[in-house]
């Protein structure tokens, strides 16, 4: 951007061939766990559980999205419904034995793959990323 006769950075561009390609290596390295997947078994507590409100909050995902997520989740065994003590009207999702096993599979690939994004950029550099990328979401947030 100093140089006036360049062009400026194709950001959506590199914004979402970026994320695709992230995708594929998450599924890639996951055996073909989606990022929907691992970002709901990364929102839930290893033990305790969160109600649908929270887990949208925590996803930034619609109600219908969710439940589709939730219901896939649960078919494979991943995680299950519970009653909510706190509110009768509503249920908790908590992770099964082997849903807290993929989670710490997926905490392992996350901090993988964090730590490679961040390789050759300097903290104060991976601040400005990450204050960028917040000031995208919640600037362009529904």
């Amino acid at each position: 951007m100093d140089n006036p006769t360049s062009p400026p950075p194709r950001l959506i561009y590199l914004l979402t061939t970026a994320q695709r390609r992230l995708e594929a290596w998450i599924e890639r390295e996951t055996q073909g766990m989606s990022t929907a997947r691992i970002g709901l078994l990364l929102a839930l507590p290893a033990e305790g559980g969160l109600n649908m409100s929270g887990l949208a909050r925590a996803l930034d995902l619609g109600a219908p999205s969710l439940t589709g997520l939730v219901d896939r989740m649960a078919k494979f065994g991943l995680v299950r419904r519970i009653p909510d003590p706190e509110d009768g009207r509503s249920s908790l999702v908590v992770l099964t034995d082997q849903g807290r096993d993929l989670r710490q599979q997926a905490l392992a690939h996350t901090k993988k793959l964090n730590g490679q994004l961040a390789k050759g950029f300097s903290d104060e550099e991976i601040a400005i990323v990450a204050r960028w990328l917040e000031t995208v979401r919640d600037r362009y947030s529904q």
